[in-house]
């Protein structure tokens, strides 16, 4: 099993946007952790955790008598994980630094495995989550949440009426993820990723915030996630920095979304959901 380093980093500036992306995607999310079946009590294994966000909702569902793990690769994330939740005081959640590709979990078998935007950077996704099963009990609920951006000149973006700005810089975005080698229609997959895995029958649900009006989260989404990958975005050759002009990106989009009234719909965050079944990572 092959891991791929985040395409993103793991600089002060990142973690913070993912603090803010987060907080984008939160309500979807948690949506998601409870259709799964996360209850009180339970202890829960969040691989891929960044910054914590995951962790932390899945902590306020679970409660004090629940514990949640976050796994993540990065020590400066794992770091500033623990100060986030030190800080707000969380008894229940605890960080590791630690490769999937070889991490252990110590003690008994957790009743949820769950991520959020972990999986799309992984060429064998399905090998991944193959090995990640063998930390959870039988029975125990297996859930995952991933962007579905097909790589296509627009309409792939959405908005209605068209918004040029919005849908420039979203494209650029997918295309120098996709060059990066991140699988941007990981989200499409999911159910079966989940299959090879060995966990049939997923149920899966596609969510999508619609935004629209001057005050909007999702003109910073997509400035902030567009300033990171800025230097990537020209090593592999989808635009330059004046094609991009990044500190105005902000003030434009939102000008032309509500001087044409527009309505910008995010890419879709897909998220699967199963059980695991005796045998399941075999």
């Amino acid at each position: 099993m092959q891991t791929n380093d985040y395409a993103l980093g793991h600089t002060q500036e990142e973690l913070e946007r993912l603090v803010q992306q987060g907080r984008f995607f939160g309500e979807m999310t948690e949506h998601m952790l409870l259709k799964a079946g996360l209850a009180p009590g339970m202890r829960v294994l969040d691989v891929g955790c960044g910054a914590g966000d995951v962790s932390f909702l899945a902590a306020k569902l679970v409660g004090p008598q629940g514990a949640v793990i976050g796994v993540d690769k990065a020590p400066e994330a794992i770091g500033y994980a623990q100060g986030r939740a030190q800080a707000a005081g969380l008894q229940n959640v605890r960080f590791i630094a630690a490769d999937l590709a070889h991490f252990q979990l110590d003690g008994e078998p957790v009743d949820a495995l769950i991520g959020r935007l972990v999986l799309m950077y992984f060429p064998d996704p399905a090998a991944v989550l193959r090995r990640l099963l063998t930390f959870v009990k039988p029975g125990g609920i297996v859930a995952f949440q991933e962007l579905d951006t097909p790589v296509t000149p627009p309409p792939a973006v959405m908005c209605d009426p068209f918004c040029d700005t919005y849908v420039a810089a979203a494209t650029r975005i997918t295309q120098t993820l996709t060059r990066l080698g991140v699988d941007t229609r990981c989200g499409a997959k999911l159910r079966r990723i989940f299959e090879q895995a060995g966990l049939p029958g997923a149920q899966t649900i596609a969510m999508l915030r619609y935004e629209n009006g001057p005050d909007s989260a999702i003109y910073a989404w997509i400035e902030q996630l567009t300033r990171t990958l800025l230097p990537l975005m020209q090593q592999v050759g989808v635009a330059t920095a004046d094609e991009v002009q990044v500190d105005t990106l902000v003030e434009r989009m939102r000008q032309e979304a509500v001087e044409k009234g527009c309505t910008l719909v995010t890419p879709p965050m897909v998220a699967a959901w199963a059980r695991k079944t005796q045998g399941s990572e075999a």
